[in-house]
């Protein structure tokens, strides 16, 4: 009467009698199990249209994946093109140099150049905040920025660095992100190294095994954060003799961590290059990763590590 639709199972069977046949017979409700059975259909079709849309958001995301690694990977290639390269390095009189770079993810935000120009090499060494395809794009933006200063002989720190900064800090804008690096320049000649720029410390050993180390906090700002910062760049100049080590580096170094969440540190980084500094400035290089390797064990990077090596050449080596 209320308009209900009552489902039922039936049985019957036919009994003879003496006089007659007799249906009898037995119904059952099984509302209850048709309207779980039509839930349990409504459920699987659901189930078949959600997995299909799964499945096409799962296509969609494989070919994101392959296009973002297509472009990771000519980001990474880029970033390895534009590393100094071992033939050039040698043939800077008077220097043995040899660098070292190594991104904590497939592109790292870690900088450094080498560039022979008028007489003087000038040393590059930055490292953007985080790491990925951003903060590798702002190294490579970097790198050229930094050389089209030099080849225009913008070698004067104070304007170097305000032109430098603009660049970056305008593009950062445009690129609508935060990043920003902290970044050295050292410019060698006449057995002088003028440093500038806030970074990492500048260790150098003399040839006696002396270490020495520079401290750049107020040779500079980190580049990117202000539109101005001409008024914090500074300078030190440190000479170089025969026989001397200057090492610039990265905080993935000093701040990779072993497995019990102990960082490498300044104090092993410096015993490191101290107890090699008579090798060439390839086996420092290796003496430096190597100890690095055997701190950290099996532990993964957390950042990108870069390292850079200047010997001044002994008149032997020459």
């Amino acid at each position: 009467m209320d308009g209900r639709t009552v489902w039922l199972s039936t049985s019957v069977c036919l009994v003879a009698g003496s006089e007659m046949n007799e249906l009898v017979g037995v119904m059952t409700d099984i509302t209850a199990r048709k309207q779980a059975q039509e839930a349990a259909e409504d459920a699987s079709q659901a189930k078949t249209e959600f997995l299909a849309e799964i499945k096409g958001l799962n296509d969609q995301l494989k070919q994101e994946n392959s296009r973002m690694s297509a472009e990771l990977e000519v980001t990474q290639r880029l970033q390895q093109m534009m590393l100094p390269r071992d033939e050039d390095l040698r043939k800077i009189a008077n220097l043995d140099i040899s660098g070292f770079m190594e991104p904590a993810a497939e592109v790292g935000g870690d900088y450094y150049d080498v560039v022979s120009k008028d007489g003087g090499v000038f040393f590059g060494i930055g490292d953007v905040t985080g790491h990925g395809l951003e903060s590798g794009v702002i190294a490579i933006m970097v790198q050229t920025a930094v050389r089209t200063l030099l080849a225009s002989g913008q070698y004067e720190s104070r304007k170097f660095f305000d032109i430098l900064n603009r660049v970056i800090y305008d593009n950062a804008r445009r690129m609508n992100c935060d990043g920003n690096l902290t970044f050295s320049l050292l410019h060698y000649q006449d057995k002088l190294v003028t440093i500038s720029g806030q970074h990492e410390e500048v260790l150098i050993v003399r040839r006696n095994g002396v270490l020495e180390r520079q401290d750049t906090l107020n040779l500079g700002f980190p580049l990117g954060l202000e539109e101005n910062i001409s008024r914090f760049i500074g300078e030190a100049r440190v000479p170089l003799q025969s026989g001397d080590v200057m090492v610039a580096y990265t905080d993935g170094i000093t701040e990779a961590m072993n497995c019990a969440g102990v960082t490498f540190g300044i104090d092993r980084l410096s015993e490191a290059v101290r107890t090699s500094h008579e090798e060439s400035a390839g086996g420092i290089r290796e003496a430096v990763v190597n100890s690095l390797r055997r701190y950290i064990g099996g532990q993964h990077l957390l950042d990108d590590i870069s390292l850079l090596v200047i010997k001044k050449m002994l008149p032997s080596d020459r």
